[in-house]
């Protein structure tokens, strides 16, 4: 357990006073604590997600310095952060925060923020922008999430400073954290010690922005349900920086460990990309349906990798025959859920892209179905040659006695499932570019909502209420037209999309 103190310097005093109280409960994370000399302060504030509680110091300098409102950014990222965080309204801050017509000073403070960034880059030199355009981006997400966050803040019964303290104690001894919360703090600290993950994943957060929601599944295990979107540029999606992230990961996805590091013995390391790509180019054969298909497996990895932090075991791409997964399953991940007895989840992907999202969530359980009443999965994973071939030996040892324990061993695996489901989100691009970036988030919001019941009535329908489930939403334009686009560029192909639209 520990707490996130996250201030702006005016209010060091009163953060000085709450770490010294809470710290004798459980360990503060804090910035003069824990960046080290030249260390990088945007990793420290990305462990905002990290803590299991968080104590946001809400001044009027907070609500207008970047780094702060950036570690409230990565806070909103989690779905269950209303649950986690608790607020000290210091100053002025009360007048304008507790007052709705106040809001707008700060949404206008951001929007001028931003249209000024925007005029610098302007006259700057392409290869010169990549730090404003970061900003940018910093930014933008701010104005998507201050009005719901000062909303929240305004609706919440927060305590006056001088009663804080006890109250701040009073919060994290007594209240417990839900099931998702928890699992994301745990894989995150407890990444597989039997694997490593194989994604590049310098560049994910600029490419990929998460959108807060308050749906559950209700699962009695731990499960996730996580929405994403890319990029809006000219009332569309972009796809240029997808591109970018996932061609610099395609051999990481299509090539097992052991042939990756041969690419490194041999000095290939350079041409990993370029094989992977010569590869799916011969498989797709001109088959542009199996083409787009492949981008969902691609997105799946590198969420799985990515926000699961459960290391990748197989690919289809991996495996020595067609038989070896059940007919349908993307990929094979290994999740370690708990640091202290051994404990491993088995995560069997599938992806879809479908414009309907209903389309895309029936086909994906077919396949997942499927992958559950297929009793003789993980057998067929231990006697195939490709253990031998695709891991060292101690590996190829380690996996096997997480897959099937020998007798008086304490390792405990289960069966749980990845899903990554693109669709089309259905926004018509006539109307102001600010109001069309709004309503993503809202209408993304909204898309959600209306499944999320379908999505539970799925899984009971199937008996596998009992089920770990991590599923990751992205929308695209025309999702049917634009991952054949996308995939034709990345191979080569003539007519691949630049951008979206």
């Amino acid at each position: 357990m520990s707490l996130f103190i996250s201030y702006n310097r005016e209010q060091k005093d009163f953060a000085d006073k709450i770490e010294s109280s809470v710290r004798t409960v459980c360990p503060i994370l804090r910035d003069t604590n824990d960046i080290a000399p030249w260390g990088s302060i945007e990793e420290f504030m990305n462990r905002i997600r990290q803590a299991e509680y968080a104590v946001l110091l809400i001044s009027d300098e907070y609500l207008k310095s970047i780094n702060c409102m950036y570690e409230a950014c990565q806070l909103y990222k989690d779905v269950n952060w209303k649950a986690r965080t608790m607020y000290v309204v210091l100053g002025n801050a009360d007048l304008n925060v507790y007052t709705v017509a106040n809001h707008e000073r700060y949404i206008r403070y951001w929007n001028d923020k931003k249209a000024t960034l925007e005029e610098q880059i302007k006259s700057l030199p392409a290869e010169s922008i990549d730090s404003i355009t970061a900003e940018i981006k910093r930014v933008s997400e701010i104005l998507l999430m201050i009005g719901d966050f000062l909303k929240v803040i305004r609706d919440t019964n927060n305590m006056q400073p001088e009663n804080t303290i006890d109250a701040i104690i009073s919060f994290i001894t007594t209240k417990s954290v839900s099931k998702e919360s928890h699992l994301r703090e745990q894989t995150h600290d407890a990444s597989s010690s039997v694997l490593k993950k194989t994604l590049k994943d310098a560049g994910f957060d600029g490419v990929f922005t998460e959108v807060s929601h308050d749906e559950k599944l209700g699962l009695i295990n731990p499960y996730q349900l996580r929405l994403f979107q890319l990029s809006v540029v000219d009332n569309a999606f972009s796809f240029d920086a997808l591109k970018k992230f996932l061609l610099k990961n395609i051999g990481q996805y299509i090539y097992s460990r052991e042939r990756i590091k041969k690419f490194m013995n041999d000095d290939e390391i350079t041409l990993i990309g370029l094989k992977a790509v010569e590869l799916l180019h011969d498989r797709c054969n001109g088959d542009l349906t199996w083409l787009g298909d492949e981008l969902g497996d691609l997105m799946l990895y590198v969420f799985l990798e990515q926000i699961l932090d459960a290391p990748k075991v197989f690919s289809k791409f991996d495996t020595p025959s067609d038989e070896l997964l059940t007919t349908g399953t993307s990929c094979v991940h290994l999740l370690q859920t708990s640091a202290g007895m051994p404990s491993f989840q088995m995560v069997f992907g599938k992806s879809r892209i479908a414009g309907d999202p209903r389309d895309a969530i029936d086909d994906a359980f077919i396949t997942l179905e499927a992958i559950k009443n297929d009793t003789s999965r993980e057998i067929r994973l231990v006697e195939s040659t490709a253990f031998d071939k695709e891991f060292t030996p101690e590996v190829a040892k380690q996996l096997k006695n997480i897959i099937i324990p020998s007798k008086g061993q304490t390792i405990a695996h289960d069966t749980a499932f990845g899903v990554f489901l693109g669709y089309s989100l259905g926004i018509e691009k006539n109307r102001p570019s600010a109001e069309f970036r709004e309503l993503v988030a809202k209408k993304m919001r909204k898309d959600i909502q209306a499944h999320v019941s379908y999505i539970i009535d799925k899984i009971k329908t199937a008996g596998m209420e009992h089920y770990s489930f991590y599923f990751y939403f992205l929308p695209f334009n025309e999702a049917d037209e634009d991952k054949q686009e996308i995939m034709k560029s990345l191979l080569g192909f003539k007519g691949g999309v630049q951008s979206g639209g």
